[in-house]
């Protein structure tokens, strides 16, 4: 398997909730906009006044797929984990072991789903795209993330969900 080069980073705090990730998403994978369609869900904190974009983050030693009681989750060439809907029996254990919560049930299968990066697309992933603007979902090369710039994004999640 090839390492992967890229990675998306998501920076809630410039996250507006617009949605317009979501339904390009739903677009390119379903050409239909329905954000139920979208591997990547807006979780809205109210009380923090924060929008944070989830996206599965291809765990590299992904709880996903050693839960999965069909072997239905896979590690695709590129790095992102995802979905054999020709194997999947919708029974969610991916979700409920997701450390992020990233799987999402397909409305109308009930198989689950999760970002593949659009790794058919040469223009890379819809949801960048659609949130030029803002600038919450990036792509940066692998190699560009330092154990530092790791850390970092870290402590910003501890900020949003701080331990008791």
């Amino acid at each position: 398997m090839e390492k992967r080069r890229e990675q998306l980073l998501i920076d809630s705090k410039k996250c507006t909730g617009c949605a317009r990730c979501t339904i390009a998403c739903a677009m390119k994978h379903y050409n239909m906009i329905n954000p139920q369609l979208s591997r990547v869900r807006i979780l809205r904190l109210e009380s923090q006044a924060l929008n944070v974009p989830i996206i599965c983050m291809a765990c590299e030693k992904a709880p996903c797929i050693k839960v999965c009681p069909m072997n239905a989750r896979v590690r695709q060439a590129n790095g992102t984990v995802v979905t054999d809907t020709d194997v999947c029996i919708g029974c969610r254990a991916c979700v409920n072991i997701c450390p992020v919560g990233s799987p999402a049930a397909n409305p109308y299968t009930g198989q689950t789903m999760t970002c593949d990066m659009c790794q058919d697309d040469e223009a890379g992933p819809w949801c960048v795209a659609a949130c030029n603007r803002e600038g919450a979902l990036t792509m940066a090369k692998s190699d560009a993330l330092t154990r530092v710039t790791l850390r970092e994004r870290a402590g910003r999640a501890r900020a949003i969900y701080p331990s008791k």
